[in-house]
């Protein structure tokens, strides 16, 4: 398996990587996939072809990404683990000592038992793999359709030595760099009084 930008793919495997996107996120959580390619997209490539894809953006200066998407095409067969494990690499190369990234809240009122599950899953996936939620609340960026909803915010190191930071400095990196609001936002206000 190797990892491999999207711009140095096959009309056929991108098109494969797209199938992949739709089938992994519902329409919600979607944005148009010819937005995804202007933001930094690696490919999984397997015997088979694309086996699944990571799109990342930088959060400013401060050296750190934002993973916006990550899915693989066939889960618990070690894809995951192996592709987050080739990402850091490249994202280390590339000098970004840190990965942030969100997640649905398993405990957001009014889901179901499958679908906190589901989350639940995801959460321990990407500890297992070393990312740490970070200990902050009312963590509720901006979502397509204007309805913000509950989030969980984590944070990994992508094995730079140079990798302190505060968590107060992380979800302001977030929210402005990412969602495009600054300090004095109330949603940014609202989750900066739990820290």
């Amino acid at each position: 398996m190797e990892l491999i930008p999207a711009g140095a793919l096959s009309a056929g495997q991108l098109a494969a990587t797209e199938a992949i996107y739709l089938a992994r996120f519902p329409a919600g959580l979607r944005a148009p996939f010819d937005d995804l390619l202007a933001d930094d997209v690696l490919v999984l490539i397997d015997d088979d072809g694309p086996a699944g894809f990571a799109v990342t953006r930088p959060l400013g200066p401060t050296g750190w990404v934002f993973l916006r998407y990550f899915a693989v095409l066939r889960r618990g067969a070690g894809a995951g683990s192996t592709m987050w494990r080739l990402a850091c690499a490249n994202w280390a190369a590339a000098g970004h000592p840190r990965v942030l990234l969100d997640v649905e809240d398993p405990d957001e009122p009014g889901i179901d038992a499958a679908e906190e599950s589901e989350r639940r899953r995801r959460i321990v996936f990407y500890e297992r793999l070393g990312a740490r939620v970070l200990p902050v609340s009312d963590y509720e960026p901006p979502q397509p359709g204007g309805h913000p909803e509950p989030l969980r915010l984590l944070a990994a190191s992508t094995g730079l030595e140079s990798d302190e930071a505060s968590v107060r400095d992380q979800v302001l990196a977030v929210y402005q760099y990412r969602y495009g609001l600054g300090p004095d936002d109330p949603a940014v206000r609202k989750a900066l009084l739990t820290l």
